[in-house]
């Protein structure tokens, strides 16, 4: 027997009586979600684990309910997401698509960012994986060192696989494609870019000396590489695509090497660092800088000659953290972004080449 109920409380009345099992299925017109049941569901709780979780909370006693009538409530709206899935999957056609009118289009993009969200402590140990299927088996142990459930990794995994497959060989700035392809806002679609990059590259970033960088740090790499040493870089008209390096300006910047030796050279080259960290208000590295520039500018321009070397390439992170960075180890750089600080100056210094 199917019932239609075309109202706006229809909801509950539906999951009344399908607890007294007086319905095989019920339908509501409009339809209805529970905003924070699908973020139970998102972050991969079951539906005792939910039960439970809604028991807790006063609503539960007040209204007298349950524990069977809360797990077939959750069931209810777990079916309606499972339905939902197919088309998140692919939001550009879920946003436009007739079959999920009775949404509207601000809850279909809510939905779109919510499905897409990730943890930065799963996207960090995921960015120096290949993403195949040994690594999506060996998430059982990521989830326990992340502190988060099996279900939502696996949500997170698979989405960051559709992304990378969907956008890794488009032409453009990849952040761009990321929004328009999954509507996502600017700062989700820049986290996923940097995966994307960073993968695509195959940049050396799982080394234990470098386990204490966090994801934003990395998010914040990224997006310099992208923005400074792509192909796109120089002429946004290209038709490459946005994770391609610049091979033909890594071959020149060999010849910036003597230019560390010729004290003019380098005198020019310490007053643009200066004035850019000095715009940049990064007030607390500029004794460091000016005291050790030389050895320092001569650790940066070194990394910067071996990367057109595909190996110097990959292990560009780590050189970057092993060199120029033990300079900053003394430096109080706070508590929110300690190795970003530490990581900039190189970022500015390489830049400065170009």
């Amino acid at each position: 027997m199917v019932l239609l109920f075309p109202c706006r409380n229809a909801h509950t009345l539906n999951t009344q009586l399908l607890l007294g099992k007086m319905l095989d299925v019920t339908v509501t017109s409009p339809s209805f979600i529970d905003m924070d049941m699908f973020d139970l569901w998102i972050e991969g709780f079951s539906i005792q684990e939910a039960r439970v979780k809604l028991q807790a909370m006063p609503h539960a006693e007040e209204f007298s309910m349950s524990p069977g009538l809360l797990e077939i409530h959750i069931r209810d709206h777990y079916s309606q997401f499972a339905v939902l899935e197919a088309g998140l999957r692919h939001p550009d056609s879920f946003v436009q698509a007739c079959a999920f009118n009775q949404l509207s289009v601000s809850t279909r993009k809510q939905l779109i960012q919510k499905y897409y969200s990730v943890d930065e402590r799963l996207l960090r140990e995921l960015v120096g994986r290949k993403l195949t299927n040994k690594t999506r088996r060996e998430l059982s142990e990521i989830t326990e060192r992340c502190e988060l459930r099996l279900p939502s990794c696996k949500r997170q995994f698979d989405n960051l696989l559709c992304v990378v497959r969907r956008t890794e060989d488009l032409p453009g700035r990849l952040v761009d494609n990321i929004q328009a392809l999954f509507l996502l806002p600017p700062w989700l679609s820049e986290f996923y870019a940097a995966v994307v990059f960073i993968i695509t590259n195959r940049f050396e970033v799982s080394k234990r000396s470098l386990s204490y960088i966090t994801f934003g740090d990395l998010t914040y790499c990224a997006g310099q590489l992208m923005a400074h040493w792509s192909v796109l870089a120089k002429d946004l008209k290209d038709d490459s695509s946005g994770v391609d390096l610049d091979l033909q300006f890594f071959h020149d910047i060999k010849e910036c090497k003597p230019l560390v030796e010729k004290k003019d050279y380098l005198d020019r080259h310490k007053s643009m660092v200066i004035r850019t960290l000095q715009e940049n208000k990064e007030i607390k590295i500029l004794p460091t800088v000016e005291s050790n520039f030389k050895p320092i500018s001569k650790a940066i321009v070194t990394i910067a000659c071996g990367l057109s070397q595909a190996r110097e390439m990959q292990d560009f992170f780590l050189d970057i953290v092993e060199k120029p960075s033990m300079y900053f180890q003394n430096v109080r750089l706070g508590q929110k972004r300690p190795v970003l600080g530490m990581v900039r100056p190189g970022f500015v210094f390489m830049n400065w080449i170009v």
